[in-house]
């Protein structure tokens, strides 16, 4: 392994011990070579919205303004690589038009409507995203209709709501296989079902919108590619750059010249991909330019249907569903696969997301009485009984 010695920011000498390790390994460790560090894409679209949310609430603006400059521009992903800077700052650019777009910043670039609901949910994006679409949608207002007479919710209307916060927000895969068992489930479902037809086509809907922007995004950014690098093979290193593949026959006949081929792989380009085929997220990794060190990770697409490496697709577990049913953790560890530590730990994330909804929506709902607020206040007093039961 690999580590510092001394103190970040305070020491400029670092000593280091080596204790019981021959003499001979310790030579071989001194005269290595240092390992390279590689950053990794560093931005996010609800980052870069907390951070314009820092910059517009704090008490003091240039103070702010200068810690989220360099959360920007001190990456290790561009340390010596100006390409990667500027990707970066395009990258940012498309988030912005996309925050606009979707109503989170206004055309001052100060956050408005649901931005605090997303930022309270960073760390489960791009599910902060979807469930705001739905409250957009009003989809939770149909949803959320209380027992005529009175501001109580049945229990179908509790269960679909927990149904479709644990198909955004408690994503837990099993094995493709595990449907195929023989294994009889004694309190558990195990099995999370789809989400309402509704709700899956506003994910559809969103999805087609962020591919969209994404695909602009990478159709920008292509210019800034490393054209040496992406003419030559990863593994063999086989140098393509200046052979005249580009007058061949069979070059001409793979390729579809009559189609902008400028913005993808020129490997790729011999299957038939052009550009467009950028705007489908499931070939952005094929034919995506490696150089430029973007994958379809960095767009914030849900994908509601996971497959493996066969093709089979992997069911989703219904812990999250189960225990509001039952409200056993034993249940989980003998039913859905999972040991109790992790059961409770999933569990209490489950509930802070529910919690945390229902404070970011009280704070923008004039109405108290406002349906969608009580369904998301009674689920969170529900859960939160259930599992301090446990």
């Amino acid at each position: 392994m690999s580590g510092r010695a001394g103190r970040r920011g305070h020491d400029m000498i670092g000593n280091v011990f080596f204790y019981d390790i021959p003499l001979p390994k310790i030579e071989r460790l001194i005269k290595s070579n240092v390992p390279q560090l590689k950053g990794q894409f560093p931005l996010t679209i609800t980052l870069i919205l907390r951070l314009m949310l820092l910059a517009a609430k704090a008490d003091d603006k240039a103070d702010a303004s200068a810690k989220a400059l360099s959360v920007l521009k001190h990456s290790l992903m561009t340390f010596k690589n100006e390409r990667h800077a500027e990707i970066l700052k395009i990258y940012f650019m498309f988030s912005l038009q996309f925050l606009i777009k979707e109503g989170y910043l206004d055309q001052e670039g100060n956050p408005v409507g649901f931005a605090g609901l997303v930022t309270h949910l960073h760390y489960h994006e791009p599910s902060n995203f979807v469930l705001v679409s739905f409250l957009v949608k009003g989809l939770f207002h149909k949803l959320c209709q209380p027992i005529k007479g009175s501001n109580d919710f049945s229990d179908d209307v509790l269960e679909k709501l927990v149904l479709i916060l644990a198909n955004l927000f408690g994503q837990k895969y099993l094995p493709a296989r595990s449907m195929t068992l023989r294994h009889k489930f004694y309190q558990s479902k195990v099995f999370l079902e789809d989400l309402p037809e509704d709700f899956a086509d506003a994910v559809n809907e969103y999805n087609t919108k962020v591919a969209e922007n994404f695909a602009h995004f990478l159709l920008t950014t292509a210019k800034l590619a490393d054209k040496e690098q992406e003419y030559r093979l990863p593994l063999s290193k086989t140098d393509f750059t200046t052979k005249k593949w580009h007058g061949s026959e069979l070059a001409s006949y793979l390729m579809d010249n009559t189609k902008r081929i400028s913005a993808i792989s020129p490997f790729a380009c011999l299957s038939g991909m052009v550009d467009d085929d950028l705007f489908h997220a499931e070939n952005v990794n094929k034919v995506m330019l490696r150089s430029l060190g973007i994958n379809v990770k960095n767009c914030p697409m849900l994908h509601l249907k996971k497959y493996d490496n066969q093709g089979r697709r992997l069911p989703l577990n219904a812990y999250a569903l189960d225990f509001y049913k039952h409200g056993s953790l034993t249940a989980l560890t003998t039913d859905n696969w999972l040991n109790e530590g992790e059961a409770y730990y999933l569990l209490k994330d489950f509930l802070l997301v529910i919690k945390s909804i229902g404070v970011s929506l009280s704070e923008l709902c004039d109405d108290p009485n406002d349906n969608v607020l009580l369904a998301f206040q009674k689920l969170g007093e529900n859960y939160d009984k259930k599992l301090a039961a446990v």
